[in-house]
């Protein structure tokens, strides 16, 4: 039985092929021009080293590539979590400005094949998998009506109330902080990805276009305001990525702007860290922030804060905070010679998290895997481990747990994972169980820092709100 796809609003519709063929000719460029620059700009003396780097660019970016010049019409989640090793790992690997290579020379080799086999493993399942179009079932029925689709404009509006709440008020308790935080994450993430989407279409008007732009501008002031940059970023992220999805074109004037104010503003991050870090000033209240913000752009086109960054190259003032790669290397240097390989230890914590806690109260924590990787690789003292969140990121725990089989049989799951789904979810109503589930395997792409565990988790957690709660709904309310 086919899925009824006669919604123009849930269904993602055939793209077009000329704006195809020019998205893929501009992500050419762009892979090119990258590459030309960060070879200019390398510090690397190794030139097969650095050979090894362009790969992992190549690699990062062949599947959107593809998905481009096919003009294929499946969600791109797979797609867009082998490009997040680009800035994770490939720039870092190919500039060879970061702190990854006060490791050994074998050490930077070793985290590179890894990535590789990574990489290749990933992109090979991937393309070997064929998949099936699911059948009509509860996971390709949508539900919600599609007109709560033209309304997910509210979403966001719900999702910038609840940042205004939780950063200038006190209205919610801490207890209550972290639930809500997971509820207006889901809505906030499949809302916008919903409302770009249908941007890209064309199917929005001038009035509701100005309402996302308007929505997305408060929410990244409300978040860069606790110096996080990465948050923020992530949302415009997730917001182009939902209008090239459909409409096949780059937002040049968009990039053109944000680009260089995001560089600003990692260049004078450091100065405004020390002001409301190191000196523990109080956050700007709401009608402090254009004062903050004018104070915080000064600071980063000073020339004092470009002499005093360790490396004032564009490349390195967007990528810096970015890199995985130093932590790949740390694993490889040390692992089996010195610290002896996991063998999965890290990993028995995930089972647990598929048990509710309302029946089991007490599970473990799927902190305990990043404490355990912490401790094992003495980043902490083990005897006061407290709740950390280093960031060591899913290949390099999987070489911490098997070498360079754990990373192979890391990028054959997800790999034959995301086509599974991808390919099951196409035809499918954007509000079916499915078509969300592709939208957060999406988000959660950026998430490249976490390791297995707690991406696992969070990504269930999220499922929950955003998928369980409307299927629970439509199985008890079913429409007559």
């Amino acid at each position: 039985m086919s899925i009824d796809t006669q919604s123009i609003e849930g269904a993602l519709e055939a793209p077009n092929p000329r704006n195809s063929r020019r998205l893929f000719r501009f992500g050419l460029a762009g892979v090119i021009a990258a590459a030309f620059l960060l070879v200019h700009e390398s510090e690397l003396q190794d030139p097969l080293l650095l050979l090894a780097g362009i790969g992992v660019l190549v690699l990062g970016a062949y599947p959107a590539l593809e998905w481009a010049r096919k003009g294929l019409a499946h969600f791109p989640a797979f797609e867009i979590l082998m490009l997040t090793t680009i800035p994770f790992y490939a720039v870092p690997l190919v500039s060879g400005h970061t702190a990854g290579f006060e490791f050994n020379p074998e050490a930077t080799w070793s985290a590179a094949i890894a990535m590789l086999a990574f990489q290749i493993c990933a992109v090979g399942t991937f393309v070997a998998t064929r998949g099936k179009q699911a059948k009509q079932s509860m996971l390709t029925t949508t539900l919600l009506p599609d007109v709560a689709i033209r309304f997910a404009q509210t979403g966001i509006w719900l999702n910038t109330v609840y940042f205004y709440i939780i950063g200038f008020t006190q209205l919610i308790p801490y207890e209550f902080s972290n639930a809500l935080r997971a509820v207006f994450f889901g809505i906030g993430t499949v809302s916008l990805f919903i409302a770009t989407r249908r941007w890209g279409a064309g199917r929005l008007m001038p009035a509701e276009k100005f309402g996302i732009a308007l929505n997305v501008v408060i929410q990244l002031i409300f978040l860069f305001r606790d110096l996080y940059l990465i948050t923020g970023i992530s949302v415009v992220l997730l917001g182009l990525i939902g209008y090239i999805s459909t409409s096949r074109r780059v937002p040049v004037v968009v990039l053109a702007v944000l680009l260089p104010l995001v560089a600003v503003l990692h260049s004078g991050k450091s100065t405004m860290r020390t002001l409301y870090w190191d000196e523990l000033r109080p956050l700007p209240t709401l009608l402090e922030l254009p004062v903050f913000f004018q104070t915080w752009i000064e600071a980063g086109m000073s020339l004092k804060a470009a002499e005093n960054d360790a490396d004032a190259s564009l490349a390195g003032r967007l990528f810096e905070r970015a890199s995985l790669f130093q932590m790949l290397c740390l694993v490889t240097e040390n692992t089996p010679e010195t610290i002896p390989y996991l063998s999965g230890e890290s990993y028995i914590y995930i089972p647990a998290q598929l048990i509710p806690s309302f029946l089991w109260p007490g599970k473990p924590s799927s902190l305990l895997s990043n404490v355990l990787l912490a401790i094992h690789y003495r980043l902490i003292d083990p005897d006061t481990p407290g709740n950390v969140s280093i960031a060591f990121g899913m290949i390099a725990e999987a070489y911490a747990n098997f070498s360079l089989i754990g990373c192979a049989v890391l990028g054959v799951a997800l790999g034959y994972s995301y086509k599974r789904i991808s390919v099951a979810a196409l035809g499918c109503p954007q509000f079916s169980a499915l078509g969300l589930l592709t939208i957060l395997l999406a988000a959660w792409s950026f998430q490249a820092e976490q390791i297995l565990a707690s991406w696992f988790v969070s990504l269930i957690q999220a499922a929950v709100i955003v998928i369980g709660l409307p299927l629970v709904f439509r199985l008890f309310f079913r429409p007559q």
